[in-house]
């Protein structure tokens, strides 16, 4: 019996049948644990076989009520889904090692550069990987003169396109944000937005690239998507190896490709990525690569995914009191 936990389960019903499939494949006996504050609410712990209510995952009880959970479940891995838990996860790592359990994250020092959008766009401009031109808000109040409005405006360890926006001159910025320390501006880029899927074995080696045009996003979830390949994204995935220490197993990163060809690096997300589904489907079979790993067998890694699957999201409804 393997026993996986979807940490902040939410929606995350697709990713929860991706694991479920990929058990089936390899012959496994899965058991899926979805948490979430309210687990009522939550689509995923409804599918789930076992769903369990969680405090917030920044209050300090979190991680002992999580290892109680795993304990008591006997979690063999925890997987996590949202940006505000990865780094408390990362940082944990080592206690839930001491129990069996393994986390599928990669160390501290990728997920914080990952979550500082002001820090990745430095570090990747740093190696020469195209990024949007950044600009640091607080500079912005001083010198207005200086910047090409209009330019994009975002909060810097911000997910899901909240708070995004484009704004025209700087009395549009000081109506919007408070904390100017905490935001960033960014130019706007054009052209087709992609979002590529990315797998790192033990060693941070990248054998799996997998990009996807994002057709159409809503709140920050890609819900239309094509798998592509663009040479130009998986050489920066294989740049990332030599980069980031400590960059592991699943994670995505976004970016443009311009009319002219040229593409734009601005995000990267230590975790499983909203539009995962497609990626799988077309072959990028990361949730079976996972289940090698944590049954200490060589994983079947491969780059010989299918292009041209598309994923078209639509509302679906699971019932409940009924």
């Amino acid at each position: 019996m393997i026993n996986i936990l979807i940490s902040s389960a939410g929606r995350r019903v697709a990713l929860i049948n991706c694991f479920r499939h990929a058990a089936t494949e390899l012959g496994l006996d899965l058991s899926v644990i979805a948490t979430d504050m309210d687990p009522s609410w939550s689509p995923a712990c409804q599918v789930a076989d076992v769903a369990i209510r969680v405090d917030r995952c920044t209050s300090a009880g979190f991680i002992p009520q999580m290892m109680e959970i795993c304990l008591k479940n006997q979690v063999n891995l925890i997987v996590p889904t949202i940006d505000t838990e990865l780094m408390v996860y990362a940082e944990s790592r080592p206690l839930f090692a001491d129990i069996g359990t393994e986390i599928h994250i990669g160390d501290p020092e990728f997920v914080a550069a990952a979550r500082d959008k002001a820090a990745t766009a430095a570090l990747l401009g740093a190696h020469n990987i195209p990024v949007p031109q950044t600009w640091d808000i607080s500079e912005m109040l001083y010198n207005a003169s200086l910047f090409p409005f209009p330019v994009l405006i975002k909060p810097k360890d911000g997910s899901c396109s909240k708070g995004i926006s484009i704004v025209s001159c700087m009395e549009d910025i000081r109506e919007k944000i408070k904390n100017p320390e905490d935001w960033l501006a960014q130019e706007i880029c054009t052209g087709q937005e992609y979002t590529i899927n990315c797998f790192y074995d033990r060693d941070g080696n990248c054998v799996a690239c997998v990009p996807h045009y994002r057709r159409f996003v809503r709140d920050g979830e890609v819900c239309f998507a094509e798998t592509v390949r663009v040479p130009e994204f998986t050489a920066i995935a294989h740049q990332f190896s030599r980069i980031f220490k400590g960059i592991r197993g699943c994670i995505c990163f976004q970016g443009f490709r311009q009319n002219d060809g040229s593409v734009r690096v601005f995000e990267i997300n230590a975790r499983f990525g909203g539009g995962y589904p497609v990626c799988d489907r077309a072959g990028g079979t990361f949730a079976r690569w996972i289940f090698q790993e944590i049954m200490g067998i060589q994983p079947d890694y491969h780059d010989n995914w299918k292009e041209g699957v598309r994923m078209l999201r639509y509302d679906e409804a699971i019932f409940t009191g009924v």
